[in-house]
């Protein structure tokens, strides 16, 4: 307790102790002898002069403890006052490598969720010529039920597709009409949203927090080699190293969104930026055949 707050306390406490004197003095009317000096005496009851002392031991002792009591109560009450309250401890935060270790794992445990892909620039060059601009559908872990958009040469073309095990049907890109294809066939044969996330969340590297990011989403920026995402775009260019940005969730560690800037394909030019955007995690998923 401070200092200033003990002196005032005492000041306090012995306020009524000298006014109890006073009254006990004139209740009891002893015989006091005024010196020159200015010192007061008296004689209590058994005839002993005592000096500078006003309380009768007999008659004023249960109030001397009564006083004492409530003084130290009342230097306890401002000692407790001036206390400062106990911080709260604070919750260290995880590194940026701890964070895309947790969206791992918590991403491993789905069962489904839905996939989106896009380009802010550029496009992903698919086998037949196609040129994607837009890709998305739902997954689960027994295959993907998919909506692309392309273009093949000035025409635009929209095609989908179901793969369910080891069965893949496809629309054709001109009629619209379904059909049965070997699963090599395809052109999203090497399409995997399942893998892809865990190959981005195992091989992202030099993993960093942006210097200033939303509180609602976790930001980590790093690089990572292009080998790693062949599940998305199929042939890659082995020697490049494209930026990514990872979007977390901070309450549920899950992925929500990766940007990918720079080349991966061979044919990519080096502004390509791809957008993949999660959502509709565990939804109750149903891939059936479509014909």
């Amino acid at each position: 307790m401070p200092r200033r707050a003990r002196r005032l306390a005492l000041q306090i406490a012995m306020r009524p102790m000298w006014l109890h004197a006073r009254l006990q003095r004139s209740l009891d009317n002893p015989k006091l002898v005024q010196f020159n000096t200015g010192s007061m005496y008296r004689e209590d009851l058994s005839g002993v002069k005592i000096s500078n002392m006003f309380i009768r031991t007999r008659q004023t002792l249960p109030a001397t403890i009564f006083i004492s009591l409530a003084t130290l109560l009342l230097l306890a009450i401002v000692g407790c006052s001036s206390e400062e309250p106990t911080p709260t401890p604070v919750a260290t935060p995880v590194s940026a490598t701890e964070a895309v270790e947790l969206a791992r794992n918590s991403m491993a445990d789905l069962q489904s969720f839905s996939f989106q892909l896009t380009h802010d620039s550029g496009h992903t060059t698919l086998s037949g010529a196609l040129e994607l601009t837009r890709a998305g559908g739902l997954v689960d872990t027994n295959g993907l039920d998919l909506e692309a958009e392309a273009n093949i040469g000035r025409a635009f073309v929209r095609v989908e597709a179901v793969v369910i095990g080891e069965q893949t049907w496809m629309t054709n890109p001109l009629t619209g009409v379904w059909s049965e294809i070997a699963p090599e066939d395809s052109p999203f044969s090497f399409l995997d949203p399942v893998k892809l996330v865990a190959d981005i969340l195992g091989d992202t590297q030099n993993s960093a927090y942006p210097d200033s990011h939303a509180t609602d989403e976790l930001q980590i920026l790093g690089t990572i080699p292009a080998q790693s995402l062949a599940a998305l775009v199929g042939t890659v260019d082995p020697e490049a190293n494209p930026e990514v940005v990872l979007f977390i969730s901070p309450n549920n560690n899950l992925l929500q969104k990766i940007v990918i800037n720079g080349i991966v394909q061979p044919e990519d030019e080096a502004g390509t930026i791809r957008v993949i955007t999660l959502s509709e995690f565990d939804k109750q998923v149903s891939l059936e055949p479509p014909i």
